[in-house]
């Protein structure tokens, strides 16, 4: 309300108190309406904030699960982990179990010198050639290695002892690493090869200063060749392969590292121990599975008790919560509800609902879980799980398999029609009557609303190959759900912006109610002033008949 300075002039009046008061009681029924309304509006903005935070975290919990590949993880488990350990690294792994062998590790050549006096003793210049090869049996023949091309180095005169030769090594890159070890004899320069296997050892040739090139004196006594039987270093560690059973079969490498012998999975050698086996189990990973669920489980209840407390009322104080006769909130718990006990008919296999997976509600419709109905689910039926969140894709057709199907391919039965097929040169056809193709004669592609679907087709000719079956499964369903709330048009959204325009509305209409209090202020401090003014000429009045009628019993005695 505006300030009011004007005091009474005359009258003694408090013009200002008045005026205010009359003021504040004339607004006062639309200020406080208006207060009401902010308070409330205020309120339930607060509660759709809530509510959208709460929904936004079980939608994250739910897009966890409309992933197919997520229940397809797969962890390892090794019976002997100071021998070997595996990892998962790629899509492309199954379940299965191995026996391994681990015969021999892959090891670096590394060759000693004679010992010398110390570190600084000088050995002498010219230039060492190292190549990087293969010795046969019994070192007969030297078979160079095409992916290590050999490298010169140079020592020059004042650079040539054990030192300086070991720092000219190491710097050249030449895929060797020289050291100085101090052994019970003396300094010896040790080379060893960077790279593990037979392939990598190493044939070193010099060009000694001092005119011989093969004896012990000189840079000569760094000369390595025992197809020459050129032997002035000693050879302290053989390079060799890993040589390891696999279920029985042999695989020779370079490496101990095997990236390649079983499919989608890493194993790393890491102890020798010939007839001894060592037992791999990949198999799928359940922790995460579990991990996945309880998450939902805990998520959609924090929800559901979100949702009752803002729309619930308390019948000892009378008074009901934020949204609790709101019937947009009351359809969304209904909606969430219903979908949670809601079966999917069209999935194959013995898991078609929450309750099969022994997940059901309460009375005030929080999720409880069953371990045991759940335990016994997960060990029988981890791909039923799986399809019972995720959207799946079929196909009717034994030689038509789903390689991918993205969230975006909408669920429905889609016949499959192969128009051309020669197997890895062409293959086209019509997924749901839309062209799909080929790229390598074997997987078909989807085009248009199938965009997102890959099929491997692994046999079978041309013509009608039945049916792809494409199924959303609860996270799916719950996802699009969530999206109808959560999107930028979504409900909240149109919620919250409507709540928003209500509040601007009662901010304008407090800026008119304050203009309008101005003007009443004006009007009665004008009224007030006036009155004021009539006061006091009336109060000059008074005085003046006052002083006239005191001076009346004078006039009479000077007429006397």
């Amino acid at each position: 309300m505006p300030s009011i300075s004007s005091p009474g002039i005359g009258s003694g009046l408090d013009v200002k108190a008045i005026v205010e008061a009359l003021v504040k009681s004339e607004i006062a029924p639309t200020k406080n309406r208006l207060d009401r309304q902010e308070a409330r509006l205020t309120t339930q903005l607060s509660a759709l904030g809530q509510i959208k935070s709460t929904l936004a975290k079980l939608q994250t919990a739910m897009q966890n699960l409309t992933d197919l590949s997520q229940f397809q993880a797969l962890t390892t488990s090794v019976s002997d982990t100071t021998a070997l350990y595996a990892t998962v690294v790629g899509s492309d792994a199954t379940a299965g179990n191995y026996q391994i062998q681990i015969q021999q590790l892959a090891t670096q050549q590394s060759l000693a010198t004679i010992p010398y006096p110390s570190s600084t003793s000088t050995i002498g210049d010219g230039s060492l050639t190292i190549n990087f090869g293969t010795y046969s049996a019994g070192n007969t023949t030297f078979t160079p290695n095409p992916l290590q091309p050999p490298l010169t180095i140079n020592i020059i005169p004042g650079q040539d002892n054990l030192l300086a030769i070991k720092d000219a090594i190491n710097s050249s890159g030449a895929g060797v690493q020289a050291s100085i070890v101090q052994d019970n004899s003396g300094a010896r320069l040790t080379l060893m090869s960077t790279n593990t296997g037979s392939a990598s050892a190493m044939q070193i040739s010099v060009v000694d200063n001092d005119g011989n090139n093969t004896d012990l004196s000189g840079l000569s006594a760094l000369a390595y060749d025992p197809t020459q039987s050129i032997t002035s270093l000693t050879q302290t560690i053989a390079a060799n392969d890993s040589m390891v059973y696999i279920n029985g079969l042999l695989l020779t490498q370079s490496s101990n590292q095997l990236q390649n012998a079983i499919e989608g999975v890493s194993v790393n050698l890491l102890k020798a121990q010939p007839g001894i086996p060592v037992y791999l189990s990949i198999t799928n990973n359940q922790n995460q599975t579990t991990t996945l669920v309880n998450q939902f489980i805990q998520q959609y209840n924090d929800t559901m008790t979100t949702l009752n407390s803002l729309t619930s009322y308390n019948a000892e104080t009378k008074k009901g919560s934020p949204l609790q006769s709101d019937a947009g909130i009351r359809m969304l718990k209904y909606n969430l509800s219903t979908l949670i006990g809601q079966p999917i008919n069209d999935l194959e296999g013995p898991l078609h609902s929450l309750a099969d997976l022994g997940i059901t509600t309460d009375i005030n419709g929080v999720l409880t879980l069953d371990t045991d109905t759940y335990n016994t689910a997960l060990t029988n039926y981890p791909n039923a799980i799986a399809t019972l969140f995720a959207k799946s894709a079929t196909a009717t057709d034994p030689n038509i398999r789903v390689s991918s199907v993205g969230l975006d391919v909408q669920a429905g039965h889609y016949s499959l029609v192969i128009d051309n097929f020669v197997p890895g040169t062409t293959l086209s056809g019509t997924i749901g009557g839309v062209n799909a193709v080929s790229n390598d004669g074997f997987t078909l592609e989807g085009t248009g609303p199938f965009g997102e679907l890959s099929l491997e087709v692994l046999a079978g000719g041309v013509g009608n190959r039945g049916y792809i079956n494409i199924t959303d499964g609860l996270a799916v369903q719950f996802n699009n759900l969530l999206s109808t709330y959560l999107d930028d048009f979504g409900d909240l959204a149109s919620r919250t912006d409507q709540i928003n325009e209500n509040l601007k509305e009662i901010d304008d209409q407090r800026e008119q109610l304050g203009f309008r209090a101005i003007t009443l202020a004006n009007r009665y401090t004008k009224q007030f002033t006036a009155l004021d003014t009539l006061l006091m000429q009336m109060q000059s009045t008074s005085q003046f008949l006052t002083q006239q009628l005191a001076n009346l019993p004078q006039i009479n005695q000077k007429r006397n």
